[in-house]
């Protein structure tokens, strides 16, 4: 294996110190154990009690609801939720998401720059522009090490742009479409994650 370029090294480097930056103490988030593919409503409330799973109802950025599990929903830093395949009986998870600090995935949190998601999935990823219903969110990880996680799941990201530029920096990395995550476009709106979460496969 050859040495990495100085130029990688730089990069590793500067991830590494955005990542103290916003890292706190948190869960990591594993398609495993309570969270396996074959998990139930029944099971999460057998490890983490009664008292902290609910079922509610929650709906989706277009609308859509679902009647999920909710784990610790009066605590917004671990608020966890779990959309099932068969609501009625709470199998089968389809996805799991968060909005929270109080959990990671793949060594990621809410809060996360642009910059820390691209080290952690190992090359340049695929967003969609931001301000609609679907804006900020990862449509592709082109391959990379975020793509497919252990337990068979794939990584969700939603990310945000920072509110206090102005419109006119917004707007260029808005709408409908796709960005790369080196695109200056996407680059000067300074993108940090607001939700994440895993996506189970089915075969």
């Amino acid at each position: 294996m050859g040495k990495a370029r100085p130029s990688q090294l730089i990069a590793a480097a500067a991830a590494f110190t955005l990542s103290a930056l916003w890292q706190v103490h948190a869960d990591e988030l594993k398609c495993e154990g309570p969270f396996a593919p074959d998990t139930t409503h029944a099971r999460l409330v057998q490890v983490f009690g009664a008292k902290n799973v609910a079922r509610k109802t929650i709906s989706d950025p277009e609308g859509i609801t679902f009647k999920a599990s909710v784990l610790f929903g009066k605590d917004p830093a671990r608020r966890l939720e779990v959309i099932w395949e068969d609501e009625a009986r709470g199998r089968r998870p389809a996805r799991i998401q968060f909005s929270g600090n109080g959990w990671s995935v793949a060594g990621l949190q809410v809060g996360a720059p642009l910059a820390v998601v691209e080290a952690a999935n190992t090359q340049p990823f695929n967003l969609y522009g931001f301000d609609w219903d679907f804006g900020g969110t990862v449509s592709n990880w082109n391959g990379g090490a975020l793509e497919k996680l252990p337990g068979d799941c794939a990584l969700i990201a939603m990310l945000e742009a920072d509110q206090s530029l102005d419109d006119e920096t917004l707007n260029k990395a808005s709408g409908d479409q796709e960005f790369s995550s080196q695109d200056p476009v996407m680059k000067a709106v300074h993108p940090k994650i607001m939700l994440l979460g895993v996506r189970y496969s089915r075969k």
